[in-house]
């Protein structure tokens, strides 16, 4: 499996599916975006892909220096699950 980043997405894909999973996070400044959503391919749910998403956009987002506002719910309990994540929050979302 792959991660791409293409228009403030992230997707997940491999050879066969070409969404296996995305998440999204729209720009609202030239360095901060919104997380709105994490979807799974409903024959791809409860193997970890959501949270290796989660995951590898964390990554991405560092990697750019971006900061992040969070909607969406999985978002927010998988930033709350790992404090490493919150240093992309700004000061006044870091009490997810």
């Amino acid at each position: 499996m792959e991660f791409v980043v293409d228009e403030n997405k992230l997707i997940a894909k491999d050879q066969f599916h070409p969404l296996i999973g995305e998440l999204s996070f729209p720009a609202v400044a030239d360095d901060r975006v919104v997380v709105e959503r994490v979807f799974v391919h409903p024959d791809f749910r409860g193997q970890g892909i959501a949270n290796e998403l989660v995951r590898h956009f964390v990554d991405y987002a560092s990697e750019h220096q971006l900061t992040v506002k969070l909607m969406c719910p999985f978002a927010k309990a998988e930033f709350r699950r790992h404090p490493e994540y919150q240093k992309l929050l700004s000061p006044d979302d870091r009490t997810i």
